[in-house]
């Protein structure tokens, strides 16, 4: 027999952020605090996903920097922070 309390925890469950909500939490964060400190930016974004109702708990550093990478690379999204304007100028020198 099943106890009540599971099925309320399985079906209170916060679901996991797909890439393309850490990037419109990215964006949310940028369009609310557009002289953000880079350093700052994953901690926002991951309060941004929890007050949208996602589970932020496994998005780290790495993912939301990839992400804003990507975005920014393929021109979706333009580079607010300039933390990839460097990586642009090195390339042609």
């Amino acid at each position: 027999m099943v106890s009540l309390g599971k099925r309320r925890r399985r079906g209170l469950k916060k679901p996991y952020p797909r890439r393309e909500d850490i990037a419109d939490a990215i964006l949310r964060v940028l369009a609310k605090k557009p002289h953000i400190h880079p350093s700052d930016l994953v901690e926002e974004v991951k309060v941004e996903l929890e007050s949208l109702g996602f589970y932020a708990g496994l998005v780290n550093a790495k993912r939301v920097w990839s992400i804003y990478e990507e975005w920014v690379k393929s021109g979706r999204m333009y580079d607010y922070l300039g933390v990839l304007a460097e990586d642009s100028l090195k390339g042609l020198e």
